[in-house]
């Protein structure tokens, strides 16, 4: 048995699920079915997961990162109780119990970035692990950046004390190497490619709506989607300052939807919440997407649509795979895009997305909100439709060795895992 630690399927990024459904669906594929996924429900469940045509069975066990102590799905509590034994703790025994622990850290979230709490949510989580004498596996990730001296010391522990580590980008590699020094070791430390390359699809259990099935439906009708990060449009003051973007993104993302359906007159497009989140919900890329569309159907009447977040990460992926172009801020919803073949912009406003896309190949596709204003990321856009029958020659050529590279690195992951000792 194995444990899956920062990838819980319940979040409603369907970033975060797309690397849980990835690992589990990848293990699985390799012999290794026995998975329970740490997720933010209680105690531990059991339920069956059909991925890729294949119904493999898991189990879920309640961990969060909360100041509830009395609550067995509290961090802290599981790691005191993990200390004699696991007494009747779910998440604990799992740990306890389990060959390997893996850690993907929500792909993006071992950083001091994000605060105080989700930086020791991410070193709580791994000292799980370590502290119970299991080994501790990091699936492919970002490392940092670590702005406080001393949480870069604390993360850098971690790292020394793993089992062995894949990142995703080259920038996490150069960290790695630097950071662990005579302790850095190539037969353990990888660098490789997003896990979300090799994310399965799944046709929609809910019938996508059927004006955006007719426009997919039609040889004749280009489609183009674009994803609406709420993160960066809720609060696009905050967000530009925060991310340092070089405008607010509200008139970037404008200025790309016109650049989009002035392109050709049968254009369509479709927006794409790829975070889902209740109403109002400061987040919630539904609702960004909802606002945009009420923005351009003044001057464009009902060439556009936003799709629900009724879908999963691998329902998703299906659908993007049925557009002609795609663009988007959330990373995972333009890896769904290119990894299907589908040209394929993304929308960065941090390193990450540059970092990832390099790796896999496509230098150059990605185009940095931290330095486009409005007008300079429309001629970004437009130039990105226009080549769309070249890039999509190059990836039909491309895309094979990427995938056998994912698919290579799972193989590593799941021969790292019975290496361990039992």
């Amino acid at each position: 048995m194995i444990t899956l630690l920062g990838a819980a399927p319940n979040t409603g990024n369907q970033g975060v699920s797309a690397l849980c459904y990835s690992a589990v669906s990848g293990l699985a594929q390799r012999g290794i079915a026995t998975v329970n996924v740490a997720d933010h429900g209680l105690g531990r469940r059991q339920t069956r997961w059909s991925i890729d045509g294949r119904d493999i069975d898991v189990g879920l066990i309640g961990l969060s990162n909360n100041r509830r102590l009395w609550r067995g799905d509290c961090l802290r509590t599981v790691a005191f109780l993990a200390q004699f034994g696991g007494l009747g703790n779910a998440a604990a025994h799992s740990v306890l119990s389990s060959r390997a622990v893996l850690d993907v850290s929500g792909g993006d979230s071992f950083t001091d970035l994000y605060g105080e709490k989700r930086f020791q949510a991410m070193c709580r989580t791994k000292r799980l692990a370590l502290d119970n004498g299991r080994p501790l596996i990091l699936l492919p990730q970002t490392l940092g950046p670590f702005k406080d001296s001393a949480k870069k010391a604390e993360a850098v522990d971690i790292l020394r004390r793993a089992h062995a580590i894949w990142v995703r980008d080259s920038k996490s590699y150069e960290f790695l190497k630097s950071e662990l020094g005579s302790d850095f070791d190539p037969a353990r430390h990888h660098l490789g490619v997003d896990m979300a390359v090799l994310l399965p699809t799944t046709q929609p259990a809910i019938a996508v709506p059927s004006v955006i099935d007719g426009w997919l439906s039609d040889a004749a009708t280009p489609v183009a989607g674009l994803n609406v990060s709420g993160l960066l449009w809720q609060n696009a003051e905050q967000a530009q300052a925060d991310f340092g973007l070089a405008d607010n993104h509200r008139r970037q993302l404008l200025s790309a939807a016109r650049t989009i359906l002035d392109s050709d007159p049968n254009m369509r497009l479709v927006l794409v919440p790829h975070v889902n989140r209740p109403e109002n919900d400061p987040e919630s890329d539904w609702e960004a997407a909802r606002a945009l569309e009420t923005m351009l159907q003044s001057e464009y009447g009902d060439r556009t649509a936003t799709l629900p977040q009724d879908y999963t990460a691998p329902e998703l992926k299906a659908t993007i795979s049925r557009m002609d172009w795609f663009a988007g801020a959330r990373m995972h919803a333009t890896i769904a895009g290119f990894s299907s073949g589908v040209p394929t912009l993304g929308l960065g406003y941090s390193d990450k997305a540059a970092g990832v896309f390099e790796e896999c190949g496509f230098v150059g596709s990605v185009a940095d909100l931290r330095e486009m204003d409005a007008e300079t990321l429309a001629h970004a856009v437009k130039e990105s439709l226009e080549m769309r029958a070249q890039t999509k020659h190059d990836l039909d050529a491309a895309l094979p060795a990427l995938l056998q590279r994912a698919s290579d690195q799972m193989d590593q992951v799941a021969a790292a895992i019975r290496a361990t000792e039992v």
